[in-house]
């Protein structure tokens, strides 16, 4: 005797199918909306930010190079990271640092880093938190003393 073998209904079948999308569309929906949430409110505080270099200094004694920021924003901002580009007669040679500090809104404060190279093509600010606060100031205006 020769066994048949069957497999589920077609209905039992489309069922599945179903239940299975209606589950994964369930899962994508609530990750979505908290994303889309997280997106919302980072970029409803990133509008208010606003970062400005007021003045860079470099002190040829100590070899330092002085940023002095100011947050003439509404909110504060956190951990920023600091890239200098140096012009030495060939493609830019870049310099990056992290600045871990937090800069209350409305406030000034400097922030110090010892570098080696004084031909300055310009120096580029950014807070980690919000990318679009951020500052550029050129080479010409770096005071040096």
């Amino acid at each position: 005797m020769r066994r048949k073998d069957k497999g589920i209904s077609p209905l039992v079948a489309v069922i599945m199918l179903i239940a299975f999308t209606m589950i994964v569309a369930g899962i994508l929906a609530g990750w979505a909306t908290r994303f889309a949430t997280e997106q919302r409110s980072m970029l409803e505080k990133c509008v208010r930010a606003n970062l400005v270099i007021k003045k860079a200094v470099y002190d040829s004694a100590d070899g330092n190079l002085s940023l002095m920021l100011y947050n003439a924003g509404t909110v504060p901002l956190t951990d920023f990271q600091a890239q200098i580009t140096y012009n030495d007669n060939g493609p830019p040679l870049p310099d990056t640092w992290n600045i871990q500090s937090t800069l209350a809104a409305n406030s000034l404060e400097t922030f110090v880093q010892n570098i080696t190279d004084t031909n300055i093509d310009y120096i580029e600010i950014r807070s980690a938190e919000c990318q679009g606060a951020y500052d550029l100031i050129r080479g010409y205006d770096v005071v040096f003393s």
